[in-house]
């Protein structure tokens, strides 16, 4: 559980250093690549639960 609650840490202070790694515009390509992932996740997660289950 510690492991999880670090990675969220540095992720989140990943998220808010963008503007000093990147510039505004590959901040901005980053931004729409996460967010379109997100949703492809989210998807793809919701096909895996409605899949018929075999028994």
């Amino acid at each position: 559980m510690e492991n999880l609650l670090q990675a969220d840490h540095i992720r989140h202070q990943t998220l808010h250093r963008l503007n000093q790694i990147l510039t505004t515009r590959q901040t901005a390509r980053c931004l729409l690549a996460m967010a379109e992932y997100t949703h492809r996740l989210r998807a793809l997660s919701s096909l895996w639960h409605a899949r018929p289950r075999s028994q």
